[in-house]
């Protein structure tokens, strides 16, 4: 069969079949590299495309700026998809700039390339439209042998040797067809090699070493949102405690109370996380009330009093509006609401409280205790847990008071409060 014939008939759906490969149920790849294959994909079945119209137009007696204009795009698109391949090779957010250096070549081959339609130095055809390459129509190999280059060199540095090899594979299978065609006018087997290069390289994507990989990253990301999570966290917190002169460090207590008691209730490691960060956050509505009447000595007016009772509603709509920990808000609305459903803002009672908001009200009853106030001096260790037995099943949870009952009973030396 004649090279050409083949060329024409399948190379344009040889280039299809594989832009359907790469949009048909890919799962593995992360979305930027998947829109880089679908690119990629897609300029291999149009360069092939381009091919066969220079082969058509070149037995035809067409006009030869409509073979310019076909051979430019082509001169275009090789570079382009080595330039494609290099960036999927990189596969890093981080180096934004080097892309952007990676075009330039892409950009002056481009000029190079639209040069043809008012200079013959690049290419042209003559009467007979048959191409004739001008002196610096090796101009696009050049940019195509700087990409290969960078190719060899990054492949050289990848750290995993299975995809070194893949690498080393593709590049030789380029470097193979680059030189049939520019050398011996094998004109199909470049193009083979790059449609075989993009398979290969995809069987990789899809290997369990790409996979392992991907873990790495999202571990690696999930540990950096925790750290970057647990220090705003806290900074908020922070916040929300300087406003108090009397109560500094008041949700870190309450915070590792509630941990401690959802740890003896015997919660899993979600849980704890989740309700420690729900009590560093418990009184983050504080933010909205005046600082004179959060540091005012004696006792509040009820008017006052009214004001001060709007922060847990104030805290639970600046908390709803963290979607990444949707029950984050739990805590801060219903830490005041009482166990016989006499608390505020809500009214709500018994198991109608969040479990988290139960377990924070107590500790939060306890740290107002044992914590000096303006109007009072920190409570007895006994006295607090005189109180405690006092309103327990009417403020607060009977089950949780018994768990922070036992810690009082354990903390001999009264180091709860100094914590």
């Amino acid at each position: 069969m004649n090279h050409d014939y083949f060329t024409i008939n399948y190379f344009p759906v040889i280039g299809t079949l594989f832009l359907i490969l790469f949009l048909w149920r890919n799962s593995y790849l992360e979305l930027r590299l998947r829109r880089i294959f679908y690119l990629l994909s897609a300029s291999i079945g149009l360069e092939l495309i381009t091919y066969d119209l220079e082969f058509i137009l070149g037995e035809s007696s067409c006009s030869s700026r409509w073979l310019v204009l076909v051979c430019c795009l082509g001169y275009i698109l090789r570079p382009l998809m080595l330039y494609l391949l290099v960036l999927i090779i990189i596969r890093d957010e981080k180096k934004n700039k080097l892309r952007i250096l990676l075009m330039i070549p892409l950009i002056i081959n481009a000029l190079f390339s639209v040069s043809a339609f008012f200079t013959d130095i690049a290419y042209t055809y003559d009467e007979n439209n048959v191409f004739q390459r001008g002196p610096l129509g090796w101009f696009s190999h050049i940019i195509m042998i700087f990409y290969l280059m960078l190719m060899i060199v990054m492949v050289s540095r990848k750290g995993h040797y299975f995809e070194r090899i893949v690498m080393f594979i593709i590049t030789a299978m380029l470097i193979t067809g680059a030189f049939m065609e520019s050398l011996m006018g094998n004109y199909y087997v470049l193009r083979i090699s790059i449609a075989a290069s993009l398979l290969f390289y995809y069987l990789f994507f899809q290997s369990n070493v790409y996979k392992d990989e991907m873990m790495e990253k999202k571990l690696e990301q999930a540990k950096m949102y925790e750290n970057i999570t647990w220090q705003m966290v806290t900074a908020l917190a922070g916040t929300v405690d300087a406003k108090d002169s009397y109560t500094n460090g008041h949700s870190q207590r309450v915070a590792d109370y509630s941990r401690e008691i959802a740890r003896r209730l015997g919660k899993n490691d979600d849980f704890l996380r989740d309700i420690y960060f729900m009590g560093l956050l418990h009184d983050i509505g504080k933010i909205g009330i005046p600082d004179t009447i959060i540091n005012k000595k004696g006792r509040l007016t009820d008017e006052e009093y009214a004001i001060i009772k709007m922060h847990p509603v104030i805290g639970s709509d600046v908390l709803k509006k963290i979607t990444e920990m949707p029950q984050l808000y739990c805590g801060a609305r219903w830490h005041h609401e009482h166990y016989d459903g006499t608390g505020y803002p809500d009214g709500i009672k018994g198991k109608e409280i969040p479990l988290e908001a139960r377990i924070i009200a107590v500790a939060d009853a306890y740290d107002a205790m044992s914590s000096k106030r303006s109007y009072r001096d920190a409570m007895k260790q006994e006295d607090i847990r005189k109180e405690i037995i006092r309103v327990k099943g009417t403020q607060l949870d009977p089950e949780i008071s018994d768990v922070i009952i036992e810690m009082i009973d354990e903390d001999k030396e009264y180091e709860m409060r100094e914590k």
